[in-house]
């Protein structure tokens, strides 16, 4: 069968492509063929022309894109068996979970283009500076933190200026959530998480584990504290939850002397009543520390039994520790 003239000028054209310097050299005539027109034209014409060449430029561009997107990727494997290894790998690379996969696949997809990256921005709810000022000044009260007295206890802060501000540091006297529970039962309407409440903590304001060794640490209130954080989930309540909830569940007052040296009728027996008759697992084997003296030294050691031993030692260590809060 004949062929048309489109078809043969088709084939004109590959065959004169493989040869680079004939197609160049054609190439360099045409275009100084279309120049040389270009002179000759002006005024309508030239406008015409220039019209005419935008269309074709355009069209071009257009059918070079659909040959891009119509023509089939190729692959980067050398074999359909080689690409099922890998495909098959990294299938069982991912999670179990449907709902999780589809989070990792989007996420790679996003990240090698194969999809636009989401536009989605998390909103955060933002404290008020009055909020934030209030946190601040309860960190620094008397009642919540002490002020250390020597010279090198100190600490330089930028403010938002970016000048640099000398502060005295202080020791908060409960452990962080105790401190937080004091805030919350004094600001029972202001709603700020735990978290939220020790990014608020002053930089000068750090916890106990931050004294150097020269000062001093109450080893009553301390082996009782460190009593109370190992045993408190074997005991039903909060009686256990913190040092001041735990002495609150043992007296009638803190502030009354009887009460605190044993001698009160009324709470002598409060230690069996809301410690002792709440504990379950009892005989679950648990350990705990202690800080004790040892040739002249005070190190903390590692203990380990029952709850119920931890209990009784816990018991034991009562009297001492009223007696320390007194003073």
């Amino acid at each position: 069968m004949a062929k048309t003239n489109a078809e043969r000028m088709k084939k004109y054209r590959e065959k004169r492509k493989k040869d680079s310097v004939k197609y160049e050299t054609a190439k360099a005539q045409a275009r100084a063929r279309n120049n040389s027109i270009k002179t000759k034209l002006s005024g309508a014409s030239l406008t015409e022309f220039r019209s005419k060449a935008k269309l074709r430029q355009r069209k071009c561009r257009e059918n070079k894109i659909k040959r891009l997107i119509n023509k089939p990727s190729s692959s980067s494997f050398k074999s359909r068996q080689s690409f099922s290894k890998s495909l098959k790998k990294v299938k069982s690379s991912l999670p179990k979970c449907d709902r999780k996969k589809k989070v990792v696949i989007q996420h790679l997809a996003e990240k090698f283009g194969l999809v636009p990256k989401s536009k989605h921005q998390r909103i955060t709810l933002q404290l008020a500076d009055k909020l934030k000022t209030d946190v601040n000044n309860f960190y620094q009260r008397d009642d919540i933190s002490y002020q250390l007295p020597g010279k090198r206890d100190t600490v330089v802060v930028k403010d938002d200026d970016g000048k640099k501000v000398t502060y005295q540091k202080r020791i908060l006297i409960n452990n962080l959530r105790e401190t937080y529970e004091f805030f919350k039962d004094e600001n029972k309407s202001v709603d700020l998480s735990r978290s939220s409440f020790a990014d608020l903590r002053p930089v000068f304001v750090v916890s106990k584990s931050a004294l150097a060794h020269r000062n001093c640490l109450c080893v009553y209130h301390e082996n009782v504290r460190l009593l109370l954080k190992d045993v408190d989930k074997y005991v039903d309540g909060t009686h256990c939850s913190s040092l001041s909830t735990f002495t609150d569940s043992l007296v009638c007052s803190t502030n009354n002397e009887e009460c605190m040296f044993g001698c009160c009728s009324i709470c002598k027996d409060f230690f069996s009543e809301n410690i002792q008759e709440n504990v379950s697992n009892s005989n679950s084997k648990i350990t705990w520390s202690q800080w004790a003296s040892e040739n002249g030294r005070v190190e903390k050691k590692e203990f380990s039994g029952s709850v119920d031993e931890a209990i009784l030692m816990l018991k034991s260590k009562v009297e001492f520790f009223f007696v320390s809060c007194m003073h």
